[in-house]
C-alpha cells in the first residue's frame, strides 16, 4: 500500500508507515534489534521532557524507564543522555510519582538491559534520535518488541551438533539470508555447504517445508540431523510444520551436485560455503591470495552446479568471504565468470550490490549477495 519508508543510515534507524504485529514480525526479523512507535517528531528538548512524562504517567504500578539516543552528529556523551533521564526522574517524583531510572553505561540500553529491567511491558524505553543537524530538534518513539536475544542464543550455544573448528554461522544471519531469498513457503530450499544445518533449521522455523541440505562431510550431514531433531524437540514455533515437512540429504562434493539433483527442481539456494581455513590475522598477502584464488575456483565449480539444478529465475543467496590484510579487504571477484553460466546479481539496497557483515576485531568479513539464474 502507501507504505512510507525511510532508512536513516547512520544508526541504521528504518521507519515505515505500517501497522504490523510487532511480536510476530520480531520473531521473523534477523538483523532488527528493536521496533519502537513513534510517540511525535520534531520536539525541542522541553516538549520532549513533557512527552516522555505524559507517556509514564500511563505506567501503572511502580514506574520503570530508560532512554536510548541514537546520536547521529555525535554531539552528546553518556553523561549527557543520565543528567537528561535524572531530569524526568525529578520532574516526577516533585509530581509525587515514584520512579526507576535504568541509568545509562553507554549512548543506547541494549536489549538484554531492557528486557531484564522489563522496560517493554512494566515500564518504558524511549528512543530518542536527533531529527536535524540545525536546530535541538528531536523524534520520540517507544519500544514495543526486543530480538529475542535468549531464543538466538538457545539455538546457537544449545544445539547438539556443533563445530567451532569449522565456524558456525549465527542463526540470525542465517535468518537474514532467508528473508533477503523472499521466496514462497513451499519453495524447495537447498543448502549445498549445510555445515551444522543453520540455515535449515532456521528455514523451518520461518515455516518452509521442503528442505535439502548437502555437505562433503559426513559428520556435517550427522550434526544437521542432530539440530533438526533437537530444534523440533525443543523450539516452539508457531509456523514450524512438522507433519509437512521434507528434508532430504546428500552428503557429496558441490562439484557433483548435479549427479544427485534432478535439473532445474531447486527454487532457491541459501548458503554460507566453505570460507577457507581459519586465520589468525598475521598471515602474508601471499598466503591470503593464495586463499582466495582456491575459494575462487571452488565457487566458480559450484554456480556451475547451481545453473543446471536451479529453476530459471531461481535465486542464490551466498556468502563471499573477504580477508583483512593490514588497513585493507583483500576480496574475491568471480562476476564476470559467472554471468557465462547465467547468473546476474541482485543489488540488496539501492546502489550497493551486496551488504557486508562483520565485526570490527575480525579478520574475515561476510558479504552477502543474491543472484539470479537467468538461463
Amino acid at each position: 500500500g502507501n507504505e512510507e519508508c525511510r532508512i536513516r543510515n547512520e544508526n541504521n534507524i528504518l521507519k515505515i508507515a505500517a501497522n504490523i504485529n510487532t511480536a510476530e514480525m520480531i520473531n521473523k526479523l534477523g538483523g532488527t534489534v528493536k521496533i519502537g512507535i513513534e510517540i511525535e517528531e520534531n520536539l525541542n528538548k522541553i516538549e520532549l521532557v513533557s512527552k516522555i512524562i505524559d507517556e509514564l504517567k500511563n505506567v501503572k504500578g511502580k514506574i520503570n524507564f530508560g532512554v536510548s539516543l541514537y546520536d547521529n552528529d555525535k554531539k552528546y556523551s553518556v553523561a549527557d543522555v543520565k543528567n537528561f533521564g535524572l531530569t524526568i526522574k525529578k520532574q516526577l517524583k516533585q509530581s509525587g510519582l515514584s520512579t526507576r531510572y535504568v541509568e545509562n553505561k553507554e549512548m543506547v540500553l541494549s536489549s538484554a538491559t531492557v528486557f531484564h529491567n522489563k522496560l517493554t511491558n512494566k515500564g518504558r524505553e524511549f528512543l530518542i534520535t536527533n531529527n536535524n543537524e540545525q536546530t535541538e530538534k528531536f523524534n520520540l518513539a517507544k519500544t514495543v518488541a526486543l530480538q529475542p536475544f535468549e531464543e538466538f542464543s538457545k539455538r546457537d550455544f544449545g544445539r547438539p551438533g556443533r563445530d567451532d573448528k569449522s565456524g558456525m554461522l549465527p542463526p540470525k544471519l542465517a535468518m537474514i539470508m532467508i528473508n533477503l531469498a523472499r521466496t514462497p513457503k513451499n519453495s524447495v530450499v537447498l543448502d549445498p555447504f549445510c555445515g551444522s544445518g543453520t540455515i535449515l533449521t532456521e528455514a523451518m522455523l520461518l515455516g518452509y517445508t521442503n528442505l535439502i541440505g548437502g555437505d562433503n562431510s559426513e559428520k556435517a550431514i550427522d550434526d544437521t540431523k542432530k539440530n533438526i531433531e533437537w530444534i523440533i524437540a525443543n523450539i516452539k514455533s508457531p509456523i514450524l510444520n512438522i507433519k509437512t515437512l521434507n528434508i532430504c540429504y546428500h552428503n557429496t562434493d558441490v562439484e557433483n551436485l548435479s549427479e544427485k539433483i534432478e535439473n532445474s527442481s531447486i527454487d532457491v539456494i541459501i548458503t554460507e560455503p566453505y570460507l577457507g581455513a581459519p586465520l589468525c590475522g598475521n598471515e602474508s598477502e601471499e598466503r591470503l591470495l593464495a586463499q582466495t584464488a582456491d575459494l575462487k575456483e571452488l565457487y566458480l565449480k559450484s554456480f556451475e552446479q547451481f545453473s543446471k539444478i536451479l529453476k530459471k529465475d531461481g535465486a542464490v543467496i551466498f556468502i563471499i568471504p573477504r580477508f583483512k590484510f593490514k588497513n585493507k579487504w583483500i576480496t574475491i571477484n568471480f562476476l564476470p565468470e559467472i554471468k557465462k553460466f547465467g547468473f546476474k546479481p541482485k543489488p540488496l539496497l539501492p546502489n550497493h550490490d551486496f551488504l557486508t557483515y562483520s565485526r570490527p576485531s575480525q579478520f574475515v568479513g561476510r558479504e552477502i549477495w543474491k543472484f539470479i539464474h537467468h538461463h
